[in-house]
This record gives structure tokens, sequence and C-alpha cells, in this order.
């Protein structure tokens, strides 16, 4: 297993201005040459940090785990030694802070994604994969962090992970189609229950915006899965980029989990997804998010990048203060 990095060796290199509007795709590189912007690596192992335990990791394995989840906004817990199921998250709710509710979710926040027990109409189907998407993107606050514990895995090794850098979905954008998206109502979202089908929650906030505290911009992702509603117009040639990049294995990383793992997820800079494997086979995930008001609130920097990032010189005017914070 790789060791934990300690830097990324590359400087912050400052672009030059230019007098014509440069594509997304030329000013946010995506091979890891800047500190600003959080990729995901190319490598799975990457993002796994052993540690002897979840629930009792040291503040070295603490802080290790911050610089991992600020570099590649992704990070998999490894328990070197096995623990009860529910302990991991003493220590979850003391990094992350408040849960973030759900109508699925037992006394301890968890919702179980089990296809036996589905919640929604993409975890009920195995064999139809689930696409790339960012959790609550059917609510007017998506969860900062999404967490994902590896319960049983499916026999056959069907079933992986699947991660995209929303980094990509930006990068498939000109200026002016990311400044449409940057306003509400361009794309609604729900959520559907696996027993009818109906939309239960629908939410057209922004799909990107910027942080009003932080100054970082934000994601809010999903693929054309059957829980996408209305597209305007103006944002669809957009949109149909986008879906075409996070559904390209080209751009994905495909992680495979084993039992006790725990995936931990900038859930504002990465899309999460899931292969398809057999119906007959069990595999069992839980899911719980957390609004990142815990302990590490100060070290984790949420989103995909600084707006105000020397990347985008020349071009802030894709960041006008209307289309600024989600909230106002």
């Amino acid at each position: 297993m790789q060791a934990v990095p300690t830097s990324r060796g590359f400087a912050d290199v400052t672009m030059k201005v230019s007098k014509e509007p440069r594509a997304l795709s030329e000013v946010m590189p995506r091979d890891g040459s800047r500190n600003d912007l959080k990729i995901l690596p190319t490598n799975p192992d990457y993002l796994r940090l052993p540690v002897p335990s979840i629930s009792s990791m040291s503040s070295y394995d603490i802080s290790q785990f911050a610089f991992m989840m600020n570099t590649y906004g992704a990070v998999i817990l490894v328990p070197e030694t096995d623990e009860d199921r529910l302990a991991p998250y003493q220590m979850l709710d003391r990094l992350f802070g408040t849960t973030v509710q759900h109508d699925a979710a037992n006394e301890y926040g968890i919702v179980e994604i089990n296809p036996a027990k589905p919640t929604s109409i993409n975890t009920a189907n195995p064999k139809k994969e689930h696409l790339p998407h960012t959790d609550d993107a059917y609510t007017e606050n998506p969860s900062m962090f999404c967490t994902l514990q590896c319960i049983q895995a499916a026999p056959s090794g069907g079933g992986e992970t699947v991660l995209i850098s929303g980094a990509e979905l930006v990068a498939a954008l000109s200026n002016k189609e990311l400044k449409a998206l940057m306003k509400p109502g361009m794309v609604s979202m729900g959520r559907r229950p696996a027993a009818d089908g109906s939309w239960m929650k629908v939410s057209s906030i922004p799909m990107f915006w910027v942080d009003q505290d932080s100054g970082w911009l934000q994601v809010r992702w999903r693929c054309n899965d059957g829980c996408v509603g209305d597209v305007d117009t103006e944002a669809k040639p957009a949109y149909e980029q986008m879906d075409a990049v996070a559904r390209g294995e080209v751009h994905q990383l495909v992680v495979k989990m084993f039992p006790q793992e725990l995936l931990v997820i900038d859930n504002r800079a990465v899309a999460h997804g899931r292969r398809s494997y057999e119906a007959d086979e069990p595999r069992v995930m839980w899911r719980k998010n957390y609004e990142g008001d815990g302990e590490l609130a100060e070290q984790l920097r949420n989103g995909l990048c600084p707006s105000y990032s020397s990347m985008f010189d020349g071009m802030y005017s894709m960041f006008e203060p209307t289309l600024v914070d989600l909230k106002t």
C-alpha cells in the first residue's frame, strides 16, 4: 500500500490574464498541479488511509485524514483491527458534527443501502448501475460530508463504488454555461422512494454556487437517472455534456471496498455512484451524512476550489455577488 503523501509537490501557478475568454478545461488542470483544486487520484489506493481503528484515531491520523480530504475530496479509512460496526460513528460524529436527517434513517442517523430493503428507485435494482450523484441534491442545503461504510461486499466483486471529481464536470463547460448553472431553477432534482416512485422531494437550487463564508465553489450533481425533473432549455446542452462526462469511465475512479472500510466524501466536490451487480447477491452499505460543523470545521475546506483562485484571472465575472451563496 502506498504511503500517504505529505505534499503534492507542485507550486501554485498563477495564470496569465487573457483578453479572450478561456475554456474552463484550460484553466482547471486535472493533473494535480494545483494545490487549490481538489482532484481524485488515478489510483484508488491513494485514497486509503490505514488506522488502528476508526473510533480511536490519533491526532496524527486525523491530521493525515484532513490533508487527504483537502487534496482529493475523498478518503477511505481502513481499520487494522476489528471493531463494532457502530463504533466508527463516535469519531465521525465528533469530527463532522450534526447529522443530516433522512426519512429512512435509523435511530443512529444511518441509512442502510440494501436492495433487499430499498430506499429509492436507484437502490432497488442492483443490475442497473447507480449513476454518479451528490447526496441530498433534492434538498435546499445538501450535506457537506457523505460517509459510506461497507458492511457486506458483493461476493462476485461487482457493485464497486464509482467516484468522479466535480472539476471534471466544470471542465466540460464554457464560462457562460457555468454562469448560467449558478442560477436557481436550471435543473430540478428529486427523491423518489422505491415503494411507488413518486416525487417525494424536489429542489431547483443552483448546480454550482460560491459559499459566502469560504469563497469556495460548490457543486450539486445528479446524472439523468430517473430522479432529474425539469431541465431549463438554457441549461440543457451544458447538462447533457456533464452527464456524458459523469458516465464516461475515463473520468471515473472505480473503488472496490471491503467490509469495515469507510469512505468519506466531500459532498460539495465529488460525486459518487455504484456499478451493477447480480440481483441475488448480498451487498450492504451504511450511509450517514453530516453538516460539517464538528471539530474539523476549521481544517476542512468544502468544495472544488476557491473562486478567488488565480486560475480564474480575468474570469471573475462568473462569480457575481448575485450568484454567491445558495442561502441568499
